[in-house]
């Protein structure tokens, strides 16, 4: 299947075969469906706002729940009943669905209406939040990555953070800028991020890890989604020079988690129209729904992609680049056995999930740090 990599996993759909084949499944099921008489219901009870925060203290109002009939039409707001997935964090009055803030962190309001679920997701902050937007930071040895953090404060304006780390010998940390540099191989060895006011002293902690690849099978990665879906995780990693099909070499970097060394659960894609062979600054451009599932945009990328997606429970979520990212290639280099070539960098970039395409709120701002074998493959891109 041309467009496809060999590692190429099953969250992605395999089009456009597998676009027919889903089409076609679903119109078998119509059909059975109708055939005894009992269309599937288009019930689904829909909760704003899907993302919103409050402060640690405060209370809010319920969330809007609208109910749709199992025949698709707007019934109106409803009064469901209501839970969290994490009362400590995010209380919920079960009949008024009046929420407060209780401690920092995030919870999963659920409604239920009729047997019909919608959810909404809330953040709590404290009145002065200190957040490490990527805690895990992998870098090979003289990659200068600055800390990226957020400070709010719920009046006023933020003081500024200021940084730390223990280990000199690892790598340094600038105490203003927060600017990390790779000294040597080792870790990982953490650092800390501090804020402070005339109320509250904050502190955050993150770790570094300085990596020297050995052979091009291994590879570290770390990232974190952010938004209507909240992921802080470490991944393999790989990076390749690839033939598209007619034209020269493109390049791809395949971030993964697979348990267990199975089939891939989540990953993330960032593919660039051109070869990496030095450091580069590469910006990130959009992809469209139909560019992802219905066109080739591995072997005929039409511009610099990237896409985000995960299994979550028995849905697969999935999002696609937005303008305005970067992939940073810091550095190319032989791995430490002098066989193969091994790539580091970081990058930021926002993913649109596609079940909420065309609403801002379902935007997720992605970041992550790499350390990745890189090979060439010359061989013929498959369809």
């Amino acid at each position: 299947m041309r467009g496809y990599p060999k590692d190429t996993p099953r969250l992605w759909p395999r089009y456009p075969k597998a676009m027919k084949r889903l089409a076609g499944l679903a119109l078998a099921l119509a059909a059975a469906a109708c055939s005894v008489g009992e269309p599937p219901s288009l019930a689904r009870l829909v909760v704003s706002p899907v993302l919103d925060s409050i402060f640690v203290g405060d209370s809010a109002p319920a969330r809007t729940a609208l109910y749709y009939d199992d025949k698709g039409n707007l019934v109106g707001p409803v009064a469901p009943t209501w839970t969290s997935s994490a009362p400590s964090v995010v209380g919920v009055d079960a009949a008024t669905g009046k929420i407060a803030g209780l401690s920092r962190g995030y919870a999963v309001l659920t409604a239920v209406y009729k047997n019909v679920q919608g959810q909404a997701l809330v953040v709590a902050s404290r009145p002065l939040e200190l957040s490490l937007l990527l805690d895990t930071i992998y870098l090979m040895t003289g990659d200068k990555f600055t800390v990226p953090v957020e400070v709010k404060k719920k009046t006023g304006v933020p003081p500024p953070p200021w940084f730390s780390g223990l280990t000199p010998g690892v790598f340094t940390i600038d105490s203003a800028t927060g600017v990390v540099t790779a000294v040597a191989p080792g870790g990982p060895v953490p650092f800390y991020a501090h804020v402070a006011d005339n109320v509250d002293t904050l502190a955050d902690t993150g770790a570094v890890e300085v990596v020297s690849l050995t052979d091009t099978i291994g590879g570290k990665s770390s990232y974190t989604v952010l938004g209507t879906f909240i992921r802080r995780t470490t991944s393999g990693t790989r990076a390749v020079n690839y033939e598209r099909a007619g034209d020269t070499l493109t390049f791809r970097l395949r971030d993964f988690i697979a348990p267990g060394g199975g089939p891939a659960v989540e990953f993330i894609y960032l593919t660039s129209r051109d070869s990496v062979t030095r450091p580069d600054t590469i910006v990130v451009d959009s992809i469209s729904i139909d560019q992802a599932f219905n066109l080739d945009p591995f072997c005929h990328p039409l511009s610099n992609w990237g896409v985000w997606s995960t299994q979550a429970g028995p849905t697969v979520l999935t999002g696609l680049s937005r303008q305005g990212g970067t992939l940073v290639i810091a550095q190319v280099d032989s791995v430490a056995s002098g066989h193969g070539q091994v790539v580091s960098g970081w990058f930021s970039f926002v993913a649109q999930r596609i079940d909420g395409y065309d609403d801002p709120i379902w935007a997720l701002p992605i970041r992550g740090t790499f350390v990745a074998p890189l090979i060439t493959d010359r061989s013929p891109c498959r369809r």
